[in-house]
């Protein structure tokens, strides 16, 4: 039992350090640690809709300045395209996994299509140098909840409004607000040299 524990939590701690799969062509890439980008372009599919959740465009519109506003920070966002070191095309499909009961006996304690249960956050993104791919990565991130400490007081706020029956409508801030940090993540873990 020991030996099974054990493996099962080597194989744990292994998929944690996992990184991206990055696809490079024609030839070995390097791209160093400073490089700047720039949003070349910027698509985002939305999928689950509820009356009480952000708009389409809104979903949109967070998602990209969020993106900015990492790479800003993290002082790899370049001031104009023209001064850009790699260009990035970044896809995403943002799916919301909204409770929807159909009057079942969940409808009694809480209004159908009022409760963002999960998100799942999938992304390609291409680096582009002239015109031309570089490389490009791809990650399919499922059934994302709010976690650590932040993320508790989300799940709380979902709590409260399951039992005052106004759902959690302010939750999906959380997630714009967080989920292109895998993005920042992966650009920063491209192999340099």
């Amino acid at each position: 039992m020991r030996i099974f524990a054990l493996l099962l939590a080597l194989s744990f701690l292994a998929g944690c350090a996992s990184k991206p799969p990055y696809y490079i062509s024609p030839a070995p890439v390097t791209i160093p640690k400073t490089a700047t980008f720039w949003v070349d372009t910027f698509d985002v599919k939305v999928v689950g809709q509820g009356r009480i959740f952000m708009s389409d465009a809104k979903v949109r519109e967070q998602l990209g300045v969020d993106l900015v506003d990492r790479l800003l920070k993290a002082k790899r966002y370049a001031s104009s395209k023209q001064t850009a070191d790699y260009l990035l095309d970044v896809d995403i499909v943002y799916v919301r996994h909204i409770l929807d009961s159909k009057g079942g006996i969940t409808s009694l304690v809480v209004d159908d299509n009022t409760i963002l249960q999960s998100i799942d956050f999938g992304y390609k993104v291409k680096v582009k140098k002239a015109d031309a791919e570089v490389l490009h990565f791809a990650q399919d991130r499922g059934g994302l909840v709010p976690n650590n400490w932040g993320g508790q007081v989300q799940q709380w706020k979902t709590i409260g409004g399951i039992l005052t029956n106004e759902g959690n409508a302010n939750i999906e801030r959380h997630f714009t607000g967080g989920l292109s940090n895998y993005i920042v993540h992966d650009l920063r873990a491209i192999p340099s040299r």
